[in-house]
């Protein structure tokens, strides 16, 4: 019995044993450390290992491809933003042309055309934005008929607004009355205020055709200024006629 049972505790020894996994470390010659491990331990050990590895490099690719659609998304939206940009600055200017024709058509007044002689003319040096094209003039008494077409001079032809005023003065004579039309105080013989000038509003030229009336009757030669500033004030452009 002794022997019997002596051999069952060998054989349980031995398949112990085998269940282990024996780890050899060698740091130097004659010094050996041995580990024993767990054979269940070895394999949890490694398929944690092994579901690591994938977990992290699933998690990599996923992290890349969120950042990648992220920065998609940031340069589609800086596109959209800057679009908007270009269509609300479109649309407000759209909005000052309109309301510049609209104010224009308000104090437009029918005028009926009438023949005119031609005149001679000088222009200062402005910037050529727009110009004054078929100017004619008559005269008769204290009445000054004027007939011209501006010109939108820009090359894209953009469409121009602005204010008009026509001064008239004696020739020569350094202390003279001085006529508006419209009325408007003068310094210097500019207008004080350009937003009291007559609106025009052009695409490519319009006509113009008026009569003044002076005050009174002048028999002397008279220097006419015709006057343009553009909607911000800017004088664009000065003729001068003498009648």
């Amino acid at each position: 019995m002794d022997s019997i049972n002596k051999r069952k505790s060998k054989i349980k020894k031995r398949s112990k044993s085998k269940e282990r996994l024996t780890i050899m470390v060698f740091k130097r010659v004659g010094d050996i450390r041995t580990f024993k491990v767990s054979s269940h331990f070895a394999i949890f050990a490694s398929l944690f290992l092994l579901f690591y590895i994938v977990g992290t490099i699933f998690l990599t690719n996923a992290y890349f491809d969120v950042n990648r659609i992220h920065k998609i998304q940031s340069n589609k939206i800086a596109e959209l933003s800057n679009e908007l940009l270009k269509k609300t600055r479109s649309l407000e200017k759209s909005k000052q042309h309109i309301a510049l024709l609209n104010d224009y058509i308000k104090d437009e007044k029918d005028q009926s055309p009438e023949v005119m002689t031609s005149a001679d003319y000088t222009e200062a040096s402005l910037p050529q934005i727009v110009d004054i094209e078929d100017l004619k003039v008559k005269r008769d008494s204290s009445n000054i008929s004027l007939n011209f077409k501006i010109v939108n001079k820009l090359l894209n032809e953009e469409p121009i607004g602005g204010y008009m005023f026509i001064i008239a003065d004696i020739k020569g004579m350094e202390k003279s009355e001085t006529w508006s039309h419209p009325s408007s105080p003068l310094k210097d013989g500019m207008p004080t205020d350009y937003r009291k000038g007559q609106r025009f509003f052009i695409q490519r030229y319009k006509f113009i055709s008026s009569t003044y009336t002076l005050s009174k009757s002048i028999d002397k030669p008279l220097i006419l200024e015709i006057l343009i500033y553009d909607r911000n004030g800017k004088l664009i452009l000065k003729k001068v006629v003498e009648v």
